[in-house]
């Protein structure tokens, strides 16, 4: 399917085209934002400390007078990284594992599945955490936390497309023709499978933010004095009466990018593959 066709298909669902210029318009903040903001997202002022919203602190300041909409634009950058960076790894891996499970079957399998079943057996945030609590606090082990937490379901959705795909006549047909097991499975099993893949990644990047955010607001993923959306929600939480701007400013960014994330997927499903919409994520076969 040529990019004009899904593009046509995609921007048919309105609400999807719209959290994608959303998305466009929060990366775009997160790139250049920085280098037109006036602050430090460091630089404390405690003498204007809980400022109003005004001119020059548009959202005000928080308990060390540091600006928080400052705070908020380079939070952006930590907790976009975090999630596309922990993804991408997370689903690579995940990818491997499900191509080698679905693919050569019996023990390799029966192994990788197993392993797989060990990570599903615990809720996600909690995986989170436990690995988090070994690793350490930082956004490296943050980043690794989120990988991990992408990998078991990435991996039983690409294993469950490889077993439906391997005995089609057009793999059997390269097996036939000599072609060899790296070319059928990048070449053409994985080729198969990338709709998929593509729309579970899209998924995955909003529920990675706010798993991010969640570590950082138990005070287990970005510390500070790193601006992170989670980690911002914690320090607000204490004044929330007082300072409402200090939880409700990351809360929203947080809220728009996840909810943005999911309403794109779903666009991007419908739009590369309207059998996929009757699929469950993570289901496998």
């Amino acid at each position: 399917m040529t990019f004009q066709a899904v593009w046509k298909r995609f921007k048919r669902r309105k609400t999807s085209l719209i959290a994608l210029f959303i998305l466009l318009f929060i990366f775009a903040v997160a790139l250049v934002g920085p280098f037109f903001t006036k602050y430090e997202p460091t630089e404390m002022a405690l003498k204007n400390k809980y400022a109003p919203v005004s001119l020059d602190n548009p959202l005000g300041t928080d308990q060390l007078g540091r600006d928080t909409l400052t705070r908020l634009i380079y939070g952006s950058r930590v907790s976009l990284s975090i999630a596309f960076a922990g993804v991408l790894s997370g689903c690579f891996v995940g990818v491997l594992l499900g191509v080698l499970a679905g693919y050569f079957g019996s023990w390799v399998d029966s192994l990788i599945s197993r392993l797989i079943d060990v990570l599903l057996a615990f809720p996600g945030l909690l995986l989170a955490i436990a690995i988090v609590a070994i690793l350490g606090n930082g956004v490296l082990n943050t980043m690794i936390a989120v990988a991990i937490f992408c990998v078991p379901s990435m991996a039983r959705i690409v294993r469950g497309i490889v077993i439906s795909l391997k005995n089609q006549e057009f793999v059997q047909a390269c097996q036939v023709m000599g072609a060899s097991t790296g070319r059928i499975l990048f070449r053409h099993v994985l080729t198969n499978a990338m709709s998929m893949i593509i729309v579970t990644v899209t998924l995955d990047l909003g529920s990675s933010i706010l798993t991010a955010s969640a570590l950082s607001f138990l005070g287990l993923g970005v510390m500070p004095p790193n601006p992170e959306w989670g980690a911002m929600l914690n320090a607000g939480k204490e004044v929330m009466r007082s300072y409402p701007l200090g939880v409700l400013a990351p809360g929203l960014a947080i809220t728009i990018v996840v909810i943005s994330f999911s309403l794109v997927g779903d666009g991007l499903r419908d739009a590369l593959d309207p059998r996929l919409k009757n699929l469950k994520i993570g289901e496998s076969q």
